[in-house]
């Protein structure tokens, strides 16, 4: 591409971008709507929440990032799904789009819908077309999210307290000082905390587990019916991690919440989750339950990956390592997006993207070589 082409496509972008931009901020000034426009209904009730073709894209000055680019999979109510993937593959977008937390104008929800069912008041709402003042009496109360670094999500000027209090008086208007208290030191013992004093202390004066801990009490302040927890325990020891992953589990069953866990770790996944979707470059390349993953997985991707992790008991000089590199999310292939490091390509994997198919009732997967063995081809 010759100066002038690349001074031409960047005036290009720049005009494209000025115009999302201004489309999303018209409706971030739109001080109502009517209920209309995103109440909606689920495809199942069972179901918690419900993504449907969801579409995350990032307008740089370089180029749209198709961070979440088509993804659908929904939760049960009381389950836990597991959402895994290397870095950059949309994962946190994701949760970040069910939050309401892009950083707009630049990230946007560019299509697709979230469709969460709001058990209390019977109905469903669209998250993506949701007013903000609706959103925000969800936000916090009937989904929340337990972020990555408990010293970052804390904010050190504010004591624990002010932070935790802060959260339940928001939510419970009507509720007296000394019940939001009350209510407070009772979500602290819930996660293990019983220390006298706790209130005043601030984040610095607590360890990493007692943070993550506290953390998580913000979380389950408003009884949520949606938990998403991105790497809870990122950054802690094996010992607190567990202890960690214990109390999630043991807190979902006793509030009945579903639990979105967003990892790295294929253990915690292995441990934690009911369901489990496998992300690639924006796109779910797997989805079946924690049994179909760790003991049948179908994608090239999900089988270098359980490759990748160690194995208690057995000795290997080096790890393996999926080869290549991810693609450029601004200039994606037409094929499949894992063909260039996939050592089991066959001649249709040059085609299009492949769309995800059924290998069983619960088991779907996104990738030619399977769909040729499901059609007896192979």
């Amino acid at each position: 591409m010759t100066a002038k082409e690349q001074k031409q496509r960047l005036k290009e972008i720049k005009k494209f971008n000025a115009k999302k931009y201004k489309e999303y901020n018209k409706n971030q000034r739109r001080k109502r709507a009517p209920e209309s426009e995103y109440v909606t209904k689920m495809a199942d009730n069972d179901n918690i929440i419900e993504f449907d073709d969801l579409k995350t894209y990032f307008y740089t000055d370089i180029g749209t990032v198709k961070a979440v680019d088509g993804v659908s999979f929904e939760i049960k109510r009381g389950k836990t799904i597991g959402v895994v993937g290397e870095s950059g593959c949309g994962k946190s977008v994701t949760s970040l789009s069910v939050m309401g937390l892009l950083q707009g104008p630049t990230g946007q929800v560019a299509g697709g819908s979230i469709r969460f069912n709001q058990v209390g008041k019977n109905r469903a709402v669209d998250l993506t077309k949701l007013p903000v003042k609706e959103y925000e009496k969800i936000r916090g109360n009937e989904i929340s999210m337990i972020f990555q670094e408990p010293m970052t999500t804390l904010n050190p000027v504010f004591t624990i307290g002010d932070q935790l209090m802060e959260c339940i008086a928001l939510h419970n208007p009507n509720m007296k000082k000394k019940d939001i208290e009350a209510r407070a030191l009772e979500t602290l013992e819930m996660v293990g905390i019983k220390r006298d004093g706790m209130l005043d202390l601030y984040p610095h004066e607590l360890s990493g587990g007692m943070r993550q801990r506290v953390v998580i009490a913000m979380a389950l302040s408003c009884n949520p019916q949606l938990i998403i927890a991105d790497e809870p325990t990122t950054a802690l020891d094996v010992t607190i991690q567990a202890q960690i992953l214990d109390l999630l589990r043991e807190l979902k069953d006793k509030i009945n919440a579903s639990i979105m866990l967003i990892t790295h770790d294929l253990g915690v996944v292995a441990e934690m989750a009911d369901y489990v979707v496998v992300m690639y470059a924006g796109r779910i390349v797997e989805q079946g339950t924690a049994d179909d993953i760790f003991h049948h997985p179908a994608h090239p991707y999900t089988i270098g990956l359980m490759k990748s992790k160690p194995m208690l008991g057995e000795h290997v000089d080096r790890l393996y390592s999926i080869p290549g590199n991810v693609p450029n999310p601004i200039n994606l292939p037409e094929h499949c997006y894992f063909k260039n490091r996939c050592e089991m390509c066959v001649d249709k994997c040059e085609g299009a993207y492949p769309e995800l198919i059924s290998l069983s009732e619960t088991h779907k997967v996104s990738c030619y070589l399977r769909e040729n063995e499901v059609k007896g081809e192979n």
